[in-house]
């Protein structure tokens, strides 16, 4: 299985940390290794509002289904944590 979530705003090391909690193991700068599941971070093109450049990147979690799911979950609670502080 493969989902993709796109982050807005959300500093890679705060995303590799949330990843480190959901059970993984960072083997390399973007990409983390769980139980039944690997997440690496891809940089996306920024969004322009105008002269600001709001940056983006592409969280992919591959694995099986129940891994998977279990991480995109907790990174989804995550990011919604992120965004009521805002």
């Amino acid at each position: 299985m493969r989902i993709t979530i796109e982050l807005r705003l959300i500093p890679r090391y705060r995303v590799m940390d949330y990843l480190v909690q959901a059970g993984g193991t960072p083997v390399e700068p973007l990409s983390v290794v769980g139980r039944g599941w690997t997440a690496t971070i891809e940089a996306l093109e920024p969004d322009r509002l105008g002269l600001v450049q709001v940056p983006r990147d592409c969280l992919v979690i591959e694995g099986d289904e129940a891994a998977v799911e279990r991480v995109r979950a907790f990174m989804q609670r995550q990011v919604d944590r992120l965004r009521q502080r805002r």
